[in-house]
Parts: C-alpha cells; structure tokens; sequence
C-alpha cells in the first residue's frame, strides 16, 4: 500500500470538501477526523509502550469503544484484531488504523483528514517518509466569518483569527518538505478539476472524474460534514464582505497581520477602532471563561482520568448533539 495522504488546514478551510473529493478516488480512502492525536498519542504516558500486548489492548479497547471509531462503520472485531497485531508502536497504530480503512473500502492508498494535525504536521513526514501533506489554504477573513457561525468555535473574531494563524503556520512550517502541496480554497473552488488534477499528479495518482461526484456518505453525521457533500461552488468565496462588520475585517486584518500577505491574500479594510479592539479582547477573555467553563467536564477527564476516552468523549460532544441544525 502507498504512502498515506494526510489533509490538514486552518478549521473551515475546506479540508472536509477536499477529503470527501479524495475518497471518491477509486485508489484512494482518506479517513474521516480520528484525532488520534488528541484521543491517543497525547495519553501515550497513560497507556504506556505499545510494544507491551497489555498496553497495546488497553489503548486498542479505549479508542475503539468511541463514537469516533464507531462512526467509521467498519468491522470492530476485525479493526481490534489487526491493530492489536499491527499496533506496536504508537506511529504503527495510527498507520494500521488508515490502512484497515482503505483495505475495508478496496482502496490501494490510505490517508486521513483532520485539521488540527496541521500542528503535527513535521511528525508525520517524520513518521512516515514519503507521505503527502496537502495543506488547505482558505482566505483568514472567510474562514472567520464561518467560524462564528460554527457551535464548537469560539464567538469572537481574535479566538478565530489566532486558531486560522496557529494552524496554518504550523503547516506551513514543512512547506519545504517534498511531501508538502499547498491547496487554496478559492482555487478548488473555482477550478476544481484543474486543482485535483495537479493533487493527484503530486500524490502519484491518475486523475478520476468520480471525484466531482457528489455522493452520500454514511458516516457524515453532522451538519457541517453534510453541506461539504454537495457540489463544489463558488458561492462562499469573498463572503466576508457580506458576513463581517467593517470593524470585524479590520480585527482579522490586525490580528492576522503581515502573515495575509506570506499567504497571499491582501488586507482591504480599514484598521479596527481602538474601541472595537479593546471590545474584541474583552469579548475573547469573556469567550475563554465561558469556555474553560463548558469543557471542564471533558478537561477534568482528560487531566485526572485520561485513559476514560468515552467519558471524555460524551462531556465533549454533548452541546453539540444539542445544537439544531438549522443554527449551525
């Protein structure tokens, strides 16, 4: 099997469009978010070496027994079965993970989409010598204007500009990487077939029509990841100009920086008012309580009993699940 694809960007960037264009690929399966970064590797002192069978079983069970996992509709008993074989290292855990994936879906290469592993991007060229690393790319003023209509993201514009520029430059770190492809949005979005022809050239695949296909999957549970079925469009391209505040495009612009311009976008709005500043950073102080406040549940799991994944899981995605999706 290939070396696996890995998709990573700034949250609503477009990654989820490009992993769904991906997986209809006849050779390629990409993996919805498994956060094995979060839900796995970051507990590695909890569960210890995985070149200990008990070890491995503990954090197989764990990790298996989440809605995540669940929600990938393969075989549990075969999944457990060959990552407790395949899993002795944390590096071949993740690795069997994507590859059962592909072998369940007839796919000859492997990958998996998650955005916040653009902050580990560097690991996984480390880990996996000639992978790919598509970076997804997406204006930082349209990217926050749809962050702030999103439940799990923060309800001001500094919270959503920093997380656009942490992600984003933790990718663009490896852009000297040869695995490393940078993607716009805009571009996919207006030229789709032109950009997924050159990621499979880059990938090593021969390009598929099926890929501009819309179809459903079965494993798309939540609003967002429906919409990204659709068909491409333009229709979201510059919608910041309709959705933010002359104010708000001034904070981004402040915020972001000179960074807009290392990614190629142009600041336009005027400089943010002290007032609408200070407002902001009140407003994200406020947000960090509030937040801090509504995962403790989750946190309190995470800090004192890590290996719990499910009950973390549960406090995590509770206020989610109770979000209409008409608001989202």
């Amino acid at each position: 099997m290939g070396a696996p694809i890995f998709i990573v960007g700034g949250p609503r960037s477009g990654t989820t469009l490009l992993r769904n264009m991906l997986n209809r690929h006849p050779a390629i399966a990409i993996c919805r978010e498994t956060e094995f970064f979060h839900w796995v590797y970051a507990r590695r002192r909890t569960f210890g070496s995985l070149s200990d069978m008990h070890n491995r079983r503990r954090v197989v069970k764990a990790y298996l027994a989440t809605r995540r996992i669940h929600r990938m509709k393969v075989d549990l008993q075969a999944l457990e079965e060959t990552l407790l074989r395949e899993g002795v290292s944390y590096q071949e855990l993740f690795l069997s993970l994507l590859r059962f994936f592909a072998r369940v879906h007839g796919r000859k290469r492997c990958g998996e989409k998650t955005p916040h592993n653009a902050l580990v991007a560097e690991m996984l060229f480390q880990w996996y010598p000639g992978a790919s690393v598509i970076h997804l790319l997406r204006d930082p003023r349209d990217a926050v204007a749809s962050m702030l209509r999103m439940p799990w993201a923060s309800g001001n514009v500094r919270s959503n500009a920093r997380l656009w520029l942490s992600f984003n430059l933790a990718a663009w770190r490896s852009r000297s990487t040869a695995g490393y492809l940078l993607v716009r949005y805009e571009h996919l979005a207006a030229q789709p077939e032109q950009e997924l022809r050159r990621i499979c050239a880059f990938v090593g695949e021969d390009y598929s029509p099926e890929m501009l296909i819309p179809n459903w999957d079965p494993t798309a549970d939540l609003p967002w990841f429906r919409r990204a079925e659709e068909p491409v469009t333009t229709e979201r391209l510059g919608k910041w100009r309709e959705e933010l505040t002359a104010d708000q495009v001034g904070l981004v612009e402040w915020y972001v920086g000179s960074h807009m311009q290392t990614f190629g976008y142009q600041a336009v709005g005027r400089r943010a008012p002290v007032k609408a500043i200070v407002g902001d950073l009140l407003s994200s102080a406020c947000d960090g309580v509030s937040k801090r406040v509504r995962q403790f549940p989750a946190a309190y799991y995470y800090l004192t009993r890590s290996s719990k994944l499910v009950s973390e899981e549960t406090a995590r995605e509770r206020y989610l699940q109770s979000i209409p999706a008409e608001d989202t």
